[in-house]
This record gives C-alpha cells, sequence and structure tokens, in this order.
C-alpha cells in the first residue's frame, strides 16, 4: 500500500509558489533528497519543533542555525529532529570552490562541505568537428605496397586460355590500416596541454581509421639525447617498461605510422637543436607535422620559425612533402626538410589530412619550418639584468603584444582560482570562441607564476603578479564577474556525471543561510607565508556548439569515345579528380598526334580542343606556375589551339561551345598572370557567340564581365552588363534545378554587380536576402556578409554595414587569413567615413579593428604591410584631431615598415606619400626628423607611383607627391628644385585631363598656381 503524502511536502510546494519560484517537480525532488543530508539537527534536549519560517524573497538569505551537529550521511535522523526546507535556489543549492588539500581541510570545517568530481571542459573546442576534418585520412596509402592476396583461379585461367601462357593472377590484399603515434613532449613549458593530449588521443581513436593510437613521451637524457617513453615520468629502474628509451627505436621506416609531435618548441632539446635533427631522420621516411598550440606570431620567437605558404605532396605512396614559403627571405638551406606546423584547430589539422590522403599531386595552403640534418643550437639568451618590472610595465608589455583573445581571457581569469581546469572551463563559458593559443599567450606572458606547494591539489596551480589581479579587475565590472559565475553553474549542472574527464572541487551546499565562518567570525585559516587558504568560487560553461558541413555531389561527365584521343581526354578528367600531373602528361602525349591534323577536319577541331584544355590544366600545375616563361608559353599555345578549334568548329554544335568556354579559361588564366584587360575582352568575345540560353556560358560572360568591371577605373558599363548576363544566368540556373550552392554563388556575384554598377541599393540587398536563404556552408555566408557590408558602405547605412563586417569577422577562425584580410577592409572604410564626418566615432572603432588586423597578421605575409599603411593612417588622423604625440611616432614607424616591406608598387607608394606627410608633422612639432627625410620620402613615392602597372599616362598618387616635394623643397630654400618638382606634378595633372580622368581640381588648380608663381622673375 502506498504510503501517504508527507504534508510539509505540500506546504513547500505551496510556499515556493507564492514566492514566484517556478520550480519543475525534479528541482524540488533534488532539493527535498539534499535537505535531508545537510540540515543541522535539533539540538539535544530542545523543546518542540518551532513553526517553519515564512519563506524570504528571492535574493535574500535567513539567519541558519549553525550550532547543532550535522547529521552523520547515511543515517536517517529522527522524525522530531527534522527541519523543513527554507528555500531552494534556483540557481543551484551546491557552492562549488577550486582548492587543494590544505584549503581542503579548511573547508571541511564548514556545514555540509564535502569532495566532489566536477566535469572538467575540452581544451580544443569542437571536437566532433576535428573528427570530420581528419576523417581524409582513410585515403593515405603508406610508402610499402599493398599485400598480395589469394590466387584468383578464374582469372588464372581465363588468361591461360586467351594468352597460352599460363601467369598465376591474385586478388588485391585487404589493406594495412596506418597507426598514429602521439608524441607529447615533456618539457616544462608543456606540462598544461596534457589535456589538449588526451583529446587528440580520443579524437584520433573514435575516429575509426587507425588500427592504433599510441600515446608517447618525448625525454631529455642527462647527456642531452632524445628518449622517448610511455610515460611522462621517467622511469627509475633503465631496462624496465617505463624507462625511454633511444628515440631511433621508434622511428618507423614503412610509412604505416603518422606522427604528430605535441609541442610549444622552446624546450631544452629544441634550444640544443636535437628536436629538429630528431624530425629530419623521422620526416624522410613517414609522414609528421608538429602540433604547436602557440598562435602563429609567437612562432618566430620558437626554436622552430614556421612560416605561411604551400605545402605540397608528390603522387604515389608516401609521397616527399615539398613547401614554397609566401613571405620574402633566403631559400633553405641544402638537405633541409619541410615539417609541417599545425595549430592544433579544425582547420589545420584538416589541411594536413588532406595534404597526405590526397590521391595525386595535393597542394594545401599552411605552415612549415625547416629542419637540418645537423641543426644547430640556438644562442643562449641573456641574463636579464636590472630591477624585476612592476605589475603595471607588465601588463603595459602584454597589453602591447597580446592578441584580443588572450586579452579578454587574462580580464575574465582574474576573478576565478587559478587553477588549469578552472581556467580552460571560463574560457570555454565566456570565450567560446578561443583556443589553446590564447591560454598559452596568458600562461606565457609573465603575468602569472606557478605555485611551487605540491601540496595544491593534482591540478596545476598559478598565481597573478603582486598588483596584476587588481589591474586587470578594474576593467571586468560586478555584473560581468557575476555573469562568469552564472555559467559557471549552469556548465556543471547540465554536465554532472557525464563527463569521462573530472578534476577534484568542494562541494558546500546551502539552501539558506550564509557561510558558517560568517556566523562565527572566525577567520579563515593561514599558509606558513600567510596566504588565506580559503576555498575559492569558480564557474564553467556549456561547450561550443558543433557545426556540420555536408560535402557536395560530384557530378557526372559526358561518354567518351574510345582511340587515343578518348583515352586523353579521360585522363585529362581523371585529373580533376586526382590533380596528378603526370596524368596530364600522358594525356599531352596521346593528343598531340591528333592536334596535327587539319583545322578544318572534325580530327583536327576534337584534337586542338583536347590538347588545348590539357595544356591550360598543365599550366595550372606548380611545377609550372613556379616558372613564368613557361606558364606563359603553355597558356599561350592553349589559347592558339582553342583558337583554331573555335574558328573552324561548326557554329552552334556542341564542339564550338566547348571551344568557347575553354578558350575563355585560357584567357581569363593569362589576364590572372600579367593583369592586361585585353585577354579579358578576347574571353568576352568567345563567350558572347554563345546560345543565350546556356547557363555556363552566361554565367562565364557574366563573371568576366565582372572581373573587367574590378579591372578598369571606370567600371559602370562592365559592371551593368554583367549584372544583365548574371541576373540571366540565375533565372537559366533556377530554371534548371541547379544545386543550392551554385546558384547562391552566382547571386553573389550578381550583387556585386549591382553594387559597382551604381545600381539602387534596395536591388543588391533584394539579391544578397536570396543568396542569404541559399548559403549552406560557412564560406558562402561569409561571402554574403562582406558583400552585404560593402553595399550598406557604398549606400551611406553606416551601422548596418558595421553589424555586417562584425558577423563576417565572427564567421572566421581566430588566426585566419580572411580575418585579416575584412578586418583591414573593415579598417579601411572606417577611416574613409572618419575623413568624411569627423564628428562620428568611425576613427575611435578604425584603430582596434585595424590593430587586431595587425596582430594577428603573419610577419612574412604580403598582405601584412597595407594593414601597416592604414592602422598608420588612423594613427595620423587621430593624432591631428587629439595632439597625443605617441600616435606620430607610431604612425612614422609603421609608414616606413610598409613602404621598405610592401609587395606591390601602389602600396609602396602610398605608403611613402603617407611618412612623408607624418614625418614632415612630426618636424613641425620639433620632433627629431630632418627635412631631409621628408624629401626622401616624396621623391620616393613619386618613383614608385610612376612603377606602378596600369597602362594609361598619368597619376594621381606622383602628382600628389610631386606637388607636397615641391612644397617641402620651397621651405627649404630652393626655389628651382622646387619649380621642377612642381612642374612633375603639373605635367602629371595634364596626363590625366588629357584622358578625361576624374582629378581633384582644386589640386590641379594648387599645383598651377606653384608653377606661375615660381616662374616669374
Amino acid at each position: 500500500m502506498t504510503a501517504p503524502p508527507d504534508p510539509r511536502l505540500g506546504q513547500l510546494v505551496a510556499r515556493l509558489r507564492a514566492a514566484a519560484w517556478d520550480l519543475t517537480p525534479e528541482e524540488i525532488a533534488d532539493a527535498v533528497w539534499l535537505a535531508r543530508w545537510v540540515t543541522p539537527a535539533t539540538r539535544p534536549g530542545a523543546g518542540p519543533e518551532p513553526e517553519p519560517a515564512p519563506v524570504p524573497a528571492p535574493g535574500t538569505y535567513p539567519a541558519a542555525d549553525t550550532t547543532a551537529p550535522a547529521t552523520v550521511p547515511g543515517t536517517p535522523p529522527a522524525p522530531t529532529a527534522r527541519r523543513p526546507v527554507r528555500h531552494a535556489e534556483r540557481s543551484g543549492p551546491v557552492s562549488l570552490y577550486a582548492g587543494g588539500p590544505r584549503r581542503a581541510r579548511c573547508a571541511r570545517t564548514r556545514d555540509g562541505a564535502f569532495p566532489i568530481r566536477v566535469p572538467m571542459a575540452a581544451s580544443l573546442p569542437g571536437l566532433l568537428d576535428l573528427q570530420r576534418a581528419l576523417r581524409p585520412l582513410r585515403g593515405y596509402r603508406p610508402l610499402t605496397a599493398p599485400p598480395r592476396g589469394p590466387l584468383d583461379e578464374e582469372a588464372t585461367a581465363d588468361r591461360a586460355a586467351r594468352t597460352g601462357v599460363l601467369d598465376p593472377l591474385y586478388r588485391r590484399g585487404g589493406r594495412r590500416a596506418v597507426a598514429m603515434q602521439l608524441l607529447m613532449d615533456v618539457s616544462p613549458s608543456m606540462v598544461v596541454w596534457e589535456r589538449m593530449l588526451e583529446e587528440l588521443r580520443q579524437t584520433c581513436a573514435q575516429l575509426g581509421v587507425f588500427s592504433d593510437v599510441q600515446v608517447r613521451y618525448l625525454h631529455r637524457a642527462p647527456d642531452g639525447t632524445p628518449l622517448i617513453g610511455t610515460s611522462a615520468a621517467p622511469g627509475r629502474t633503465p631496462g624496465s617498461a617505463l624507462h625511454p628509451r633511444p628515440a631511433d627505436q621508434f622511428r618507423d621506416p614503412t610509412g604505416r605510422r603518422l606522427t604528430l609531435v605535441i609541442s610549444d618548441c622552446v624546450g631544452p632539446l629544441w634550444q640544443e637543436g636535437r628536436a629538429q635533427r630528431l624530425l629530419h631522420h623521422w620526416s624522410s621516411a613517414s609522414p609528421l607535422a608538429v602540433v604547436q598550440p602557440l598562435p602563429p606570431r609567437l612562432w618566430p620567437r620558437t626554436a622552430l620559425p614556421a612560416d605561411a605558404g604551400l605545402l605540397t605532396r608528390d603522387p604515389g605512396p608516401g609521397g616527399r612533402l615539398g613547401f614554397d614559403p609566401e613571405g620574402y627571405g633566403p631559400p633553405p638551406p641544402p638537405g633541409a626538410l619541410p615539417v609541417p606546423v599545425l595549430l592544433p584547430t579544425r582547420e589545420a589539422l584538416g589541411t594536413w589530412a588532406r595534404l597526405l590522403s590526397g590521391p595525386g599531386r595535393t597542394t594545401v595552403r599552411g605552415a612549415a619550418g625547416w629542419v637540418l640534418p645537423g641543426h644547430p643550437a640556438l644562442r643562449p639568451a641573456a641574463p636579464a639584468t636590472g630591477p624585476a618590472p612592476t605589475a603595471d610595465e607588465l601588463l603595459r608589455a602584454f597589453r602591447a603584444s597580446a592578441s584580443p583573445g588572450a586579452l579578454r581571457l587574462a580580464v575574465h581569469l582574474a576573478a576565478v582560482p587559478l587553477a588549469l581546469p578552472v581556467m580552460q572551463v571560463v574560457q570555454r563559458a565566456m570565450l567560446p570562441d578561443t583556443g589553446p593559443m590564447e591560454l598559452a599567450e596568458v600562461l606565457l606572458s609573465g603575468l602569472l607564476w606557478q605555485l611551487p606547494d605540491p601540496e595544491r591539489g593534482p591540478g596545476h596551480w598559478y598565481e597573478f603578479v603582486d598588483g596584476v589581479r587588481e589591474m586587470l579587475l578594474q576593467s571586468l565590472d560586478q555584473g560581468a564577474a557575476a555573469l562568469v559565475l552564472k555559467h559557471c553553474s549552469e556548465y556543471v549542472e547540465r554536465h554532472f556525471g557525464k563527463g569521462a574527464r573530472n578534476f577534484s572541487a568542494l562541494a558546500v551546499a546551502r539552501l539558506a543561510g550564509p557561510p558558517a565562518e560568517a556566523d562565527h567570525g572566525t577567520p579563515p585559516d593561514t599558509d606558513e607565508d600567510g596566504g588565506g587558504t580559503e576555498p575559492e568560487l569558480f564557474a564553467e560553461v556549456p561547450a561550443r556548439v558543433v557545426r556540420w558541413y555536408q560535402p557536395l555531389p560530384a557530378g557526372t561527365g559526358e561518354p567518351i569515345e574510345n582511340g587515343e584521343l578518348g583515352e586523353a581526354e579521360r585522363l585529362l578528367r581523371l585529373w580533376h579528380l586526382q590533380a596528378d600531373p603526370t596524368l596530364l602528361h600522358e594525356a599531352r602525349e596521346r593528343a598531340a598526334p591528333h592536334a596535327r591534323q587539319p583545322a578544318d577536319t572534325p580530327e583536327g577541331i576534337r584534337g586542338r580542343l583536347v590538347l588545348g584544355g590539357i595544356l591550360r590544366a598543365l599550366a595550372g600545375t606548380e611545377a609550372v606556375r613556379r616558372d613564368a616563361t613557361a606558364r606563359t608559353a603553355t597558356l599561350t599555345e592553349a589559347v592558339a589551339l582553342l583558337t583554331e578549334a573555335h574558328d573552324h568548329a561548326e557554329p552552334g554544335s556542341t564542339a564550338r561551345t566547348d571551344a568557347a568556354l575553354e578558350l575563355a579559361s585560357a584567357h581569363h588564366a593569362r589576364w590572372q598572370d600579367d593583369g592586361d584587360t585585353a585577354h579579358l575582352l578576347a574571353a568576352e568575345r568567345a563567350l558572347r557567340a554563345l546560345p543565350a540560353d546556356d547557363p555556363t556560358g552566361t554565367l562565364r560572360l557574366g563573371r568576366v564581365l565582372l572581373a573587367l568591371a574590378q579591372a578598369v577605373p571606370d567600371p559602370g558599363a562592365y559592371a551593368s552588363d554583367a549584372a544583365a548576363e548574371l541576373r540571366a544566368a540565375c533565372g537559366l540556373l533556377e530554371a534548371e534545378d541547379a544545386p543550392e550552392p551554385q546558384l547562391c554563388a552566382a547571386l553573389l556575384d550578381l550583387a556585386t554587380a549591382l553594387r559597382l554598377s551604381a545600381a539602387p541599393a534596395a536591388d543588391a540587398l533584394a539579391v544578397l536576402d536570396r543568396a542569404g536563404r541559399l548559403a549552406a556552408d560557412d564560406p558562402l555566408r561569409l561571402r554574403r556578409l562582406t558583400e552585404l557590408a560593402r553595399v550598406r558602405t557604398a549606400a551611406g547605412a553606416w551601422e548596418g554595414a558595421d553589424d555586417a563586417y562584425t558577423a563576417a569577422v565572427d564567421l572566421t577562425g581566430p588566426y585566419s587569413p580572411w580575418r585579416c584580410a575584412l578586418l583591414a577592409e573593415w579598417g579601411e572604410s572606417l577611416l574613409r567615413r572618419a575623413r568624411l564626418d569627423p564628428a562620428s566615432e568611425a576613427l575611435a572603432r578604425a584603430e582596434p579593428v585595424l590593430r587586431e588586423a595587425f596582430a594577428i597578421s603573419p610577419g612574412k605575409d604580403p598582405g601584412r604591410p597595407r594593414v601597416q599603411l592604414l592602422l598608420g593612417r588612423a594613427l595620423v588622423l587621430r593624432f591631428g584631431r587629439q595632439g597625443f604625440p605617441p600616435d606620430l611616432y607610431e604612425s612614422v614607424h609603421l609608414l616606413e615598415q610598409a613602404a621598405r616591406h610592401a609587395p606591390d608598387a601602389r602600396t609602396r607608394a602610398e605608403s611613402w606619400l603617407e611618412l612623408g606627410a607624418a614625418r614632415l608633422t612630426l618636424y613641425d612639432e620639433r620632433g627629431p626628423v630632418a627635412l631631409d627625410s621628408v624629401v626622401t620620402a616624396f621623391t620616393s613615392a613619386v618613383r614608385e607611383a610612376r612603377d606602378t602597372p596600369g597602362g594609361a599616362p598619368g597619376s594621381v598618387l606622383a602628382a600628389r607627391a610631386a606637388h607636397r616635394l615641391g612644397e617641402v623643397l620651397e621651405r627649404m630654400a630652393r626655389p628651382r628644385a622646387a619649380l621642377a618638382a612642381y612642374r612633375d606634378a603639373a605635367r602629371e595633372w595634364s596626363e590625366l585631363t588629357a584622358r578625361h580622368a576624374d582629378v581633384p581640381w582644386a589640386e590641379v588648380q594648387a599645383t598651377r598656381e606653384c608653377v606661375t608663381r615660381l616662374s616669374e622673375p
């Protein structure tokens, strides 16, 4: 028989409802159960149980009776000793504190304090995405040949009957799965990345690709020899299972084991060059890469500096690795081998997986460092001298060099105890867009020091340098600190009991009442050094949301005829799938004899068409791209063959259409090489002859016209034609029910054309709205948001443009090159807005946007000088309005760096011009600048502006620089030289006006007046 319900439970529910506490039955049941074990019993000999006190208003706490002993867990209290539950807090009845064993002894003096295991936060965000990124490794083929299978009796008998020769045939053997080796550097700076290692191991083990996943540790012997063991702690007895062994015993010469070395490359083995020599020895036999938790901007400070560039892998099993850096610098020494350096992110690890799994010659964008067989050791750093830096100096240095994510993370960590698991939880809670790189910046910033006391728990404990926490808390108000605690509680409640990895904490269960020491007034226990051991409250939050992507289905081609020419066409299509250049060379040999047939025969037309397509594809391979002369010759031959095929094919035939499409693609490739718009005009002529109902031809014509609009000074006419063609192409694609990504890309091109043609902004916004409904992946969403920002900027909708730029930046990774380019474009837009409206806040927003772009741009990135130019402009503009001298000094430095290192002449010209103006302003402010340096800057600006490719005579940049040069020479009392400079400027203005270019007439008139004034006797 069911027992009757306790009437006190109904009273509790009624009082909770009266207090507007909308609790679920599960929450009430948890509160009642917990109150049974933590509510103190009444004192022995006490009178009758008092009436239940009224439930206080939310947010208030009645006084708790803490004089009676607590009920022993496991022993039900007597009925007369049971007290009613007074208050159940919706945000969670248990407070969690971080603390080691000594702090635990202090906390256990509280009523209801007990140890508990709390779920840890992930060190790597998005583990499911990480697994998806590594899936291409299923296609990796090791260096050794696959094993031979059993005898195929039927095939052997059939072949013997046909040929009369008995030759055994065997079935294909099963593919041997590769193994994964995770090699963790055990240098002192790497102890904080143990959680990341475990997550990588878990990801590889659950991937289902590897036959075995082994975790090993790289040690340093007392004599400096690299050793590898199965434990992070070296074994005490040589020869034992845990004792490290020589590293060469773990080298795999078969290529069936992939190796990921997890290291920040700053430990003793790296400083001595021994780790680099080990990588060189291993990488010659099997693939390996270094997983670097530090952000890319700190890589030059490590013992394995890595540069961005193109990583290539030769076709065939176990192909060798090649690397072509993007930046400028000397070539690698003889014998150097590239080693990929990967961030612990989905993008970087996925790129490495695609590099190894490609069936042909695979090229990906990544980073790599060079290692030598006799890698030299680094010079030891000079010992620090002088007094230790103060907290203010440390924080200023950190703010000057840290990334925005690391700076925000340091501010939030000031509100929590600095145990490594808690720091990772807060990072996942408050800054989900950051990862191990930002945490590494904080840990290595010098703002923290590691507590040496081993009694402070199994986790890694840190503490801020004296005075740093207080200064950081000035940037975090009380509401933000409370928000950290709130997210913590929600995370623990959601993940409690579900995580495989936990860390120790202390739970203090209080349904009502302040902490015990508040009632008694007893001070907390202290350590020997006088520091308090009071446990500190911390917070945790849910993990990041995982985004999934679906690959696009591959299309099917037309049937191919038999014969040598058909085989060449089949090899060409196979190259599009495998990217193996040997296929193109074989196809070229097969198609060449047919291309020598008369051009007016069907065989000659088809042979020229196939060979032209092969040559166009061959020009895009890495070996030909590196040789500009060979690429130009290959494309020229392709254009000649395709032109003959196009001219002799029957109008309206399939061959004529295919020849026009291939010819347009070849012309477009020529334009990408030399920037000559004549190639685009030739592509336009070839595509305009195609039928108007052909969606492929119409779409390509629209894109060629769009490229013309972006390449010429006056895009209006070409942009209008491009918009018309692209609109028609979108209609044809919709009628054919084309895939949504293809239609979305066409709509985005249409929106760009409408913007360039100065069409009403409403038209472009309507097209972008359609594209937004079709954008199914982040690249398309990023393109749409970027174009939306540009359309709103052109329309003067500044607030909407900033919102679009913000959303676009949020879609990029913290260190993505697209993020840097987006921030630079956004900053340039804000600068233009600040010049138009000095009263706006655009300048205040432009400086942090451009500074973030500068902070995340790699040191040798070709786009970095452009960012330096824009940031220098922003600082000069801010100095002109606020008069803060450090802005002017910093701008001179940035502009000089941009002028000296920019890869293109136009950026160099703009940088020299801005630098001359900044130096002149600094001279006027009585700074350490001579007018000769101003003359040098303006002279360099004139020279670089005239070298800018464009084809048309006259240059606004050259005219302005020459005019400013004349002004400086006048101030130096050199009238003849000033007159020559003014005349150079006037000549540039005359050439511009002669071709009816749009010029600033006020500047033209000022130059003419200066020439007239100095020409008078």
